[in-house]
């Protein structure tokens, strides 16, 4: 039985505009209906362009956001059904770490109490001083002092802000911890340390991470699997190295193909994608990522294609994806890169 389980998710928000004396109410379907599974120990990737939804389906997780509808299972408790004392008990089981590190943390209080605030929260100590000293356990154990439970918010940097966001998040034991691109505010120089940080922590602690990332070079390297993320679900999933050897939806090649190669030698063959986005308020027939693929016919537009087996674990959401006979080895290549273009002479 898998740690985290999530069946048919979905996240709607209404909302309402002027359109000359009538007022046009809207749906905008953030979270459209995904399937998710981590295991114990397992990190899991979750990446795709800014407004896909990735950070709302996370909080639908903990039920931050209450979802419109789907399950939500943890060591096989449905989430979703609880209430009152019973989901806060099944709450220490679960954490997050925000992206933005200066937002995550009241200025107000002090660092101890933040970090504590979790084992207040769940009466898991009886004092402010058991508070004081378990938080200072937690700040050693994320690479700080312990004496910095006294001092506030504005006086650390951005890294030590999260290395305290990560403090308060495992303070209950969690088995699952939600990332929500944690890395992404942080100087080039401290991501390296905040991601060896969370390996040393799930190594220790057999913790699971739900990976939200737009870094694919750090989604490849520290996560099992990865899932792509579209306008609201998910068309492709599988293994990292499968899917990063051999993406087989257009959209995620064209993700892999924007990564930046370290080497002015080579060049990308890109695969071309035209105009923005659509809105989730209104979401395209069939394919939803139609509008912008190259390889777009008139069956994309009339049948939703599923996510289908390719092999290897890879699945994919899209008609004209190959299933897997093998899995090209490309270990002298940068992340995404499959094809090589001389550069002209």
């Amino acid at each position: 039985m898998p740690l985290l389980e999530v069946r048919g998710l979905v996240k709607q928000f209404h909302v309402s505009r002027r359109e000359g004396i009538r007022t046009i109410r809207e749906t905008v379907r953030a979270v459209d209906g995904i399937d998710l599974t981590i295991d114990g120990g397992e990190t899991v990737g979750l990446v795709g362009e800014s407004g896909c939804g990735k950070s709302t389906a996370g909080r639908t997780i903990l039920r931050l956001l209450e979802p419109t509808a789907g399950t939500v299972a943890l060591n096989g408790v449905d989430v979703l059904s609880l209430r009152g004392e019973e989901l806060r008990d099944l709450r220490k089981d679960m954490g997050i770490v925000f992206q933005d590190p200066f937002a995550a943390l009241d200025p107000r209080m002090m660092i101890g109490e933040i970090v504590a605030e979790p084992l207040r929260a769940h009466r898991l100590v009886r004092s402010r001083s058991e508070r004081m000293a378990k938080a200072g356990e937690l700040l050693t154990t994320v690479g700080l002092r312990s004496e910095f439970v006294s001092r506030y918010p504005h006086e650390f940097s951005g890294g030590q802000r999260q290395r305290i966001g990560i403090a308060r998040a495992i303070a209950t034991n969690p088995k699952l911890l939600i990332l929500d691109e944690p890395i992404s505010a942080l100087d080039l120089s401290i991501r390296a340390q905040i991601l060896n940080l969370l390996e040393e922590l799930q190594a220790e602690r057999g913790l699971s991470y739900l990976f939200i990332a737009h870094d694919l070079s750090v989604v490849r390297h520290l996560c099992d699997r990865v899932c792509v993320m579209y306008l609201g679900i998910i068309v492709e999933q599988g293994p990292s190295d499968v899917v990063f050897a051999a993406p087989k939806h257009p959209y995620t090649q064209a993700l892999l193909a924007s990564v930046p190669v370290a080497d002015p030698a080579f060049r990308r063959e890109r695969l071309p994608l035209e105009g923005d986005v659509p809105s989730p308020v209104a979401i395209p027939s069939g394919c939803r990522f139609r509008t912008r693929c190259p390889l777009s016919e008139d069956i994309c537009a009339r049948d939703t294609p599923l996510l289908r087996d390719l092999g290897n674990g890879q699945f994919a959401a899209c008609h004209f994806a190959e299933p897997n006979s093998s899995v090209p080895a490309s270990p002298d290549l940068p992340a995404g890169v499959t094809t090589i273009i001389p550069p002209s002479a």
